[in-house]
């Protein structure tokens, strides 16, 4: 029987949400105190540490999308969801940690460099590619930021029963309140802290979720019983175009791999958090940097698969009723009916501060591309404490924008849609920002022939899969291939960077120090 809201749900999702405001708004006025100046605001002091750093990349990389998100894909289709909501996170989220951990780091303190598209800007000397970058990277967070919205919205539906316009406009308002005061220190200091509690309590959700169905057993015949497809990893009488590929054929599960591994290492919300930690120097940096995403973004993400299907397996199709809700109803719920009001205020904690968190470093971003990468790169006149006024301001149109997208034209399933937003992403920035910092034959010709195409192979495609005109999985495959293949080519036929600007951006290597040690000889 679905759960119905009452008093006891609701006071205990305000206590939860109230410490959370709280201890999120403290952080942000003692962060204040250090974000005086534009530089301070958009990267703090560069002295974060790796675990706070690493508690806030799981925060970001877990999202809306693993709190609720992959438990609607397994309600929705069974065992052959795991691959998109859960087995291939792991795969995805390490190359983050050695790929791009200690490179952006480096050369944002190496350079200055305050946003990720002041990054291109520097790595590829082009206004051009900078703004190009600025402008993609802005729009397609607004599609991801969607799925952050309508996860808060739903469980805030979940609980209190009220109207999508509330449950929206209480998650803007909680964001908002500490991401102005705070900026960036702020930020990564409340993801950190946000991180800690959704670890918890998604482990804690799929414990008592597996055990309220009767263990692995039980929750076998359950789903059995209703349909025996559901317990097949892969779907082969689901259609093989449009979202379902993703679970119906080997090139929509192989694609989910790719995605993970290019979204996470690609993520702009991702990628900032390194922005402002200090330079990995010691050898233990890397341990504390992984420890908090493993403990946060590893176990928990692959109990959040078996919550969702706990919760088929005891509501039944029941949720794909509830429009405009559907399968992102299965978490909440089955935490309402497993474990009552003490496990239910610990997962509406934990999922508004998994999907609060990412949305504010999103917004953040946005902001930012704005007023650092478009206003200051092309009119560079203007005044650094203007530009901090500026940001601050725009945090409020960031985030309204993704506000009347969900009330008005909600995902059916969130993690599908921020699936594509994901691949797009993934597809241009990996190559464009991580291994732009690797690959020093890397020119700005690749990287805005990477950028275009990404953003128009993203929207080509998504309207194509919106149609059932082709696959999902099959769409991922052309983005993130396709972006990569325009980098390299586009890198390899234009002229490079000469040798004494590269080692001035990224450090001497290996051909300057064999030149130096030729020269010596």
């Amino acid at each position: 029987m679905i759960p119905k809201p009452s008093p006891e749900f609701v006071a205990g999702a305000v206590a939860g949400l109230a410490v959370l405001l709280i201890v999120c708004a403290v952080l942000g006025l003692i962060a204040r105190r250090r974000a005086a100046t534009y530089e301070q605001y958009m990267v703090g002091q560069r002295d974060i540490g790796p675990f706070i750093t690493g508690c806030a990349i799981a925060s970001t990389y877990l999202s809306g999308w693993a709190t609720m998100g992959m438990m609607g894909v397994t309600y929705a289709v069974g065992w052959a969801g795991m691959w998109f909501a859960g087995v291939w996170t792991l795969f995805g989220i390490i190359p983050t940690i050695f790929l791009a951990a200690r490179k952006l780091s480096d050369f944002s303190s190496r350079n200055n460099t305050k946003t990720l598209a002041d990054i291109v800007q520097v790595r590829y000397d082009s206004k051009a590619a900078s703004t190009l970058a600025a402008l993609a990277m802005a729009f397609l967070l607004f599609g991801y930021s969607v799925g952050q919205l309508k996860a808060a919205g739903t469980l805030w539906y979940a609980v209190t029963g009220l109207s999508p316009l509330w449950c929206l406009l209480l998650a803007v308002f909680v964001v908002l309140i500490y991401l102005v005061i705070g900026g960036y220190t702020g930020t990564q200091w409340a993801m950190a802290f946000q991180g800690i509690v959704l670890g918890v309590a998604c482990f804690v959700l799929g414990i008592v979720a597996l055990n309220y169905v009767g263990g692995p057993s039980g929750l076998e015949a359950r789903l059995a019983a209703e349909n025996p497809n559901l317990l097949r990893l892969i779907r082969p009488e689901m259609p093989r175009v449009g979202s379902s590929q993703l679970f119906s054929s080997m090139v929509g599960i192989s694609s989910t791999l790719l995605l993970f591994f290019a979204m996470s290492t690609g993520f702009p919300h991702n990628a900032a958090r390194f922005l402002g930690m200090r330079p990995m120097k010691k050898k233990t940096d890397f341990l504390w940097l992984i420890i908090p995403v493993y403990l946060i973004a590893g176990f928990p993400v692959m109990l959040n698969a078996i919550t969702g299907l706990a919760s088929r397996a005891t509501f039944g199709p029941e949720l794909l009723k509830i429009v405009p809700w559907k399968g992102d109803l299965a978490a909440p719920f089955i935490a309402m009916v497993s474990g009552g009001v003490p496990l239910t205020t610990l997962y509406v904690t934990g999922v508004f501060a998994a999907t609060l968190g990412t949305f504010s470093g999103m917004i953040m971003i946005i902001a930012s591309n704005i007023t650092n990468d478009i206003i200051a790169t092309w009119w560079p006149k203007v005044q650094k404490s203007t530009l901090l006024v500026l940001t601050r301001l725009l945090l409020i149109p960031a985030a309204l924008v993704p506000f009347f997208w969900t009330l008005y034209k909600p995902p059916a399933l969130l993690a599908l849609l921020m699936g594509q937003a994901a691949a797009g992403m993934g597809g241009i920035f990996l190559p464009v920002i991580t291994l732009g910092l690797w690959w020093r034959r890397a020119t700005k010709v690749g990287a805005i022939a990477c950028i275009i195409y990404g953003f128009f192979a993203t929207l080509i495609g998504s309207v194509m899969v919106g149609k059932n005109l082709v696959g999902m999985g099959t769409v991922i495959w052309f983005i993130i291939l396709g972006s990569f293949i325009c980098y390299v080519v586009g890198s390899l036929v234009s002229k490079p960077m000469p040798q004494e600007k590269v080692d001035k951006l990224l450090g001497p290597g290996s051909e300057s120090k064999a030149g130096s040690a030729t020269a010596a000889g």
